[in-house]
């Protein structure tokens, strides 16, 4: 990937470069590819404590110990983008390498994986968990995850006598995680700012212990939050009511993605967290409760927290998140329904503008005047999120009008015009962790039949 601006320091004046976190996160792991008689870092530059606009004494060290052996008169102190340095850093960093003469392993198909692999048994046989996550994270951090790299983390799991067995359940599950979504979604990729909230994390998978959620496992929350950040439509709210949070963060996650990852970090690690401005703080029951056959533990995390923490209108469970005793069946996870005000005032708090509300929780739409409404908003760059009954999303097979019932309501987000020709309604949302939802899912969906299934729309601008 290729360097936005300029990373390190002057040598002369020590004036520090631009240095964006991303920026360094990339000459890094170049560096720490590199053996240290070539010039490199060879695995001791820490990813730890990267600052924006700042490029710490080791990387600034590392860069010009670099250019002394390879530009002895271009000893400048910044790796520039584009530049012959970073190309060269680049060229050694990709060599193709030996492995450890352990006896043990097999044949590495990829390059990234038996680089970091020999990173990081440089200075002794025993695979740590912090070695783990760099492994992966040297897997990402070029923005792709190849089957063969895949490979690569399976027969290293596999064939490792030294590794733990945390680590092993961690790469086990990404593995199988990363393989499933790729042949069911298409390739794992992800940006610039991507890789950035994947570093993140892979710091977040460092650390030991369960943070203020007893019932969810660091590692599957983790590896969650990696493949959401390649895949957002995974978002999905199981046996909950929570289609109101999984709108808006799924919309989050395409837009902020270190914005949502840091979220997710911050409320597992501290039990409260921020969406910009929008403060997030669940109540205890919620921390203590999950139930894995109903919603990923990520889910649960991000999205039973933005309820909990934002109740405005509808009773829901403030002290039984399993719904029992109130609504006279066992629904488990259950939480009001989320408002219109509720949703712009979401938007609104998380860094969003021009809010526009046109819907109504308990009157369906009279006319298609809304609906046009909503694809021009789409048309025009906006975020739109629509309020209809759930019914209206499964496979029609014939007329039913507006549900009474509240709960029934559901919240998708517009992933495409609303094409009303010919009398019948057709379009893509994003809904129940699918991010390209084609509606109806079969047969014809009548005009009539959306109109009083439709209940409006709130729509912002990021």
């Amino acid at each position: 990937m290729p360097l936005r601006s300029r990373v390190g320091r002057h040598a002369h004046t020590r004036a520090q470069c631009q240095n964006r976190v991303e920026d360094q996160f990339q000459v890094i792991m170049s560096l720490n590819f590199i053996p240290t008689m070539d010039g490199g870092a060879e695995a001791s530059l820490s990813t730890d404590r990267v600052v924006a606009g700042i490029a710490s004494d080791a990387l600034c060290e590392a860069i010009l110990r670099f250019q002394k052996q390879h530009f002895p008169t271009q000893q400048t102190g910044f790796v520039e983008p584009s530049g012959t340095v970073l190309a060269k850093m680049e060229m050694l960093a990709s060599r193709p390498v030996a492995t450890p003469n352990t006896g043990q392993w097999g044949e590495f198909q990829s390059g990234s994986v038996p680089r970091a692999f020999r990173a990081a048994l440089a200075d002794n046989h025993f695979l740590s968990h912090v070695m783990v996550v760099e492994i992966l994270r040297a897997t990402l951090s070029n923005g792709t995850v190849s089957t063969s790299e895949l490979a690569d983390l399976k027969m290293l799991a596999e064939k490792s006598k030294s590794i733990m067995p945390r680590s092993l359940t961690l790469l086990e599950t990404f593995v199988k995680d990363a393989k499933d979504k790729i042949a069911r979604l298409g390739p794992y990729r992800l940006d610039s700012l991507r890789v950035l909230a994947a570093n993140r994390v892979c710091d977040f998978l460092r650390l030991r212990g369960h943070g203020q959620w007893p019932t969810l496992d660091r590692d599957e929350v983790g590896v969650g939050i990696l493949m959401r950040l390649a895949y957002p439509g995974l978002l999905r709210q199981g046996g909950a009511n929570l289609c109101g949070p999984a709108a808006m963060l799924f919309n989050v996650l395409n837009d902020h993605p270190l914005t949502y990852a840091l979220y997710a970090i911050d409320l597992y690690e501290r039990g409260e967290a921020k969406l910009n401005k929008l403060s997030i703080k669940p109540m205890g029951a919620v921390r203590h409760y999950f139930s894995a056959a109903k919603i990923d533990p990520v889910d649960w995390l991000t999205m039973a927290s933005l309820r909990s923490s934002e109740n405005w209108f509808i009773a829901d469970i403030f002290d039984d998140p399993t719904g029992e005793g109130i609504w006279g069946e066992k629904r488990e996870g259950l939480f009001g329904a989320t408002t219109q005000m509720e949703m712009a005032w979401w938007f609104d708090r998380a860094g969003y503008h021009d809010i526009k509300e046109d819907a109504n929780l308990v009157r369906h739409q009279r006319d298609t005047r809304n609906m046009d409404e909503a694809s021009r908003l789409l048309a025009a760059g906006y975020r739109v999120c629509l309020l209809i009954d759930d019914q209206m999303i499964q496979t029609w097979t014939q007329s039913e009008s507006g549900s009474k019932i509240l709960m029934d309501r559901h919240w998708v987000v517009l992933r495409s015009m609303i094409d009303r020709s010919g009398g019948n309604v057709k379009m893509n949302i994003f809904t129940w962790g699918d991010g390209n939802y084609q509606v109806p899912q079969s047969g014809a969906l009548p005009l009539d039949d959306f109109l009083m299934n439709y209940y409006g729309y709130v729509a912002a601008m990021p």
